[in-house]
């Protein structure tokens, strides 16, 4: 069967996806959607000269119409809106960004979608509710790229600090895709070794890890800070993401899946049909503290918008 990605908002970071998607050939087709059409046309364009250079065989189209995206077996929502400028903070981000999801979501629900959506709109964990709760698709199949970033930029920082490859690093930051985030050590592992006592011999000191916290966010800021925005790092997080839906590769990564009357990142199996399972964690009592404290941050954040969007939607 061949596979079909859809982008919708091709700024920075969904021409980025869109780039790591087509040098990889990691889908047969891509289809990219925005309200700029002369920009979305435009890197179709630019995504074609490079196809001769990458050996990829990825037909590449513009969508005039949201619509057209709903053949799509995933759909990427990166879209942001053009006014906010990068001081906005996450509550201005989602008081814009909350209500942009009527004019995607129920026209491609009307369109018959039925594929996966995966998310990087910010702020994430309350667009992926909320996207949720617009769309009649399961759950599962609407998650957003979470702390995916955050646990990449945990894991490069530890590998550092240990001479090791990240890959060979299991650690995760959990909760939300914000200041509220934390890392998830007691259940973390070099190998079969627990991180702490492995770091502990490795380097003779304990692992601090609210230094290690703010070491990862401070990696964000400091992009974000000197050029405005990320990009490569979350296009190569949302393409991955996507991959693993299409190939159905049965990956673990913290991503933020849907709850009762929240959305966060916990460790997830990602396959064909989204989020296949969320693996039960065990806490300590200082991380149970702060999970507490992250389900608190985003669920003060849904309600601040969640009965006007309703509000909206029904007038």
């Amino acid at each position: 069967m061949q596979t079909k990605v859809g982008i919708v908002g091709v700024g920075f970071v969904g021409a980025t996806t869109a780039s790591n998607l087509v040098s990889a050939a990691m889908c047969d087709e891509l289809m990219l959607y925005d309200i700029k059409t002369d920009l979305a046309a435009a890197h179709v364009h630019d995504l074609k000269d490079s196809l001769v250079f990458t050996h990829s065989h990825t037909k590449i189209y513009l969508a005039k119409d949201i619509q057209e995206l709903a053949k799509c077996q995933v759909i990427v929502l990166s879209f942001r809106k053009t006014h906010l400028n990068t001081l906005a903070t996450r509550l201005e981000e989602l008081e814009n960004n909350a209500f942009e999801l009527i004019n995607i979501i129920l026209p491609l629900e009307k369109a018959g979608f039925k594929g996966v959506y995966v998310i990087a709109t910010n702020p994430n964990d309350s667009i992926v509710y909320l996207t949720a709760s617009l769309s009649k698709l399961e759950k599962g199949r609407i998650f957003g790229s979470g702390t995916n970033l955050d646990s990449s930029r945990l894991r490069r920082i530890l590998g550092d600090k240990l001479g090791l490859n990240p890959c060979n690093i299991k650690a995760f930051m959990i909760g939300e895709h914000g200041d509220s985030q934390f890392a998830y050590l007691s259940h973390a592992y070099v190998g079969s070794k627990s991180l702490n006592e492995y770091y502990e011999q490795k380097l003779g000191k304990k692992l601090n890890t609210e230094e290690l916290e703010k070491e990862v966010a401070n990696e964000g800021y400091f992009i974000y800070n000197k050029k405005g925005r990320t990009e490569y790092g979350i296009g190569g997080s949302c393409a991955m993401l996507a991959e693993a839906v299409l190939k159905d590769k049965k990956l673990l990564v913290p991503v933020s899946s849907v709850f009762k009357d929240y959305a966060l990142s916990l460790p997830c199996i990602i396959g064909k049909n989204g989020v296949e399972e969320v693996l039960e964690c065990e806490f300590s009592e200082v991380e149970k503290a702060k999970l507490k404290q992250t389900q608190h941050s985003i669920k003060t954040a849904i309600l601040s918008v969640k009965d006007r969007l309703e509000a909206k939607i029904k007038a």
